[in-house]
């Protein structure tokens, strides 16, 4: 009986070590996703002859990329950091091109970017494949 109340143990607090790791991956990618979206709504919504390289635009996607460093020294203990890796460059290119004014090349990497958000939240999700 005791070994029945040890294993259920175990297994309850793996199963809260899963849902803590679970929340803290998708709030993370949560939350760039609503400041990518929220930054791409407003590039979008300049008009063609008007600059992009506001510093309102600069210094929202340089506190994107220096959330999302701290971010991924805290998440690279529970994800790939190759996939990561990938969400911080799409945030460079980004930066690099609203920096530049280029409007195409950085809704580019503002889209590149939530499509990376989108597939990697739901590729490190709890499934029988991850956890396999």
């Amino acid at each position: 009986m005791i070994r029945l109340g040890i294993v259920l143990a175990l297994a309850a607090g793996l199963a809260g070590l899963a849902i803590l790791e679970q929340s803290l991956i998708q709030g993370a990618y949560r939350k760039l996703d609503e400041d990518v979206a929220e930054l791409s709504a407003v590039i979008n919504a300049t008009p063609d002859y008007a600059t992009i390289a506001t510093d309102e635009n600069i210094a929202k996607i340089t506190e994107m990329y220096e959330w999302w460093l701290k971010q991924e020294r805290r998440l690279s203990m529970l994800a790939r950091h190759f996939d990561l890796a990938q969400v911080s460059d799409s945030l460079i290119y980004a930066k690099n091109f609203i920096i530049f004014d280029n409007k195409e090349e950085a809704n580019v990497g503002l889209l590149k970017l939530h499509y990376l958000i989108k597939t990697h939240s739901f590729n490190i999700g709890t499934s029988i494949q991850n956890v396999i």
